[in-house]
């Protein structure tokens, strides 16, 4: 009898135990893991292409075309608290621009006349606001090309030129180390005199460098 009692007031006390375990338990929250922020700062290279809009000029007579233009590029960005950056670009260009016209003298004999930039060139500054890894950015400095002129019967000129461009476009951070962009500058290489068999003619080249390029950042 004594034996009996002693095991029911053991299970009435484990009961309530067991219960207490059988209860839902509280469960701690898990703390919230960030994003990772982008950051810009260090040195890139990479690609481009696109499109050189350009207008030649010799004397009176236009030489409008549509160009192939592509590339290399690099450069260092520097990111500074609150997500401003700024850096330094270089990048020299394969162009294809080739325009030839019928131009007249002052006599009205007519001449068959051929204007072409065969590469560009540039280094410049760029000054961008950084969204995490998006940075849209303006861009401007120097720019360097060549101009190429010709006309039947009269003679040929080649010049090196050193002009000025600016623009602005966007990148795009893929991940940690692979950018996309896509970039719009303006192109202008000024105008110069030159000599063409034995007389002086006038020749001017701008446009403008649409394009699209993948840069890997270091």
């Amino acid at each position: 009898m004594k034996l009996r009692l002693a095991l029911a007031a053991v299970l009435l006390t484990s009961v309530p135990a067991f219960a207490a375990d059988l209860a839902p338990q509280t469960v701690e929250p898990a703390a919230p893991v960030a994003a990772p922020v982008y950051n810009w700062t260090g040195f890139y290279a990479g690609l481009h292409a696109g499109a050189l809009i350009g207008q030649g000029k010799l004397d009176a007579a236009d030489f409008n075309s549509t160009g192939f233009i592509g590339g290399v590029h690099a450069g260092y960005n520097a990111q500074f608290d609150g997500g401003f950056v700024v850096g330094l670009e270089t990048d020299i260009d394969y162009s294809s621009f080739n325009k030839s016209e019928t131009i007249t003298d002052t006599t009205g004999a007519a001449f068959h006349a051929k204007f072409k930039n065969e590469w560009d060139g540039s280094t410049r500054a760029r000054v961008g606001y950084a969204f995490d890894n998006i940075l849209p950015y303006v861009t401007g400095g120097v720019a360097y090309g060549d101009e190429k002129v010709s006309v039947t019967g009269v003679g040929s000129n080649s010049d090196t030129r050193v002009g000025w461009t600016a623009g602005a476009g966007v990148e795009y951070a893929v991940d940690q180390n692979w950018i996309v962009r896509g970039e719009a500058r303006y192109i202008d290489l000024g105008s110069k005199n030159v000599s063409l068999g034995g007389t002086r003619h006038k020749v001017k080249f701008d446009g403008t460098d649409l394009n699209l390029g993948v840069s890997y950042k270091f």
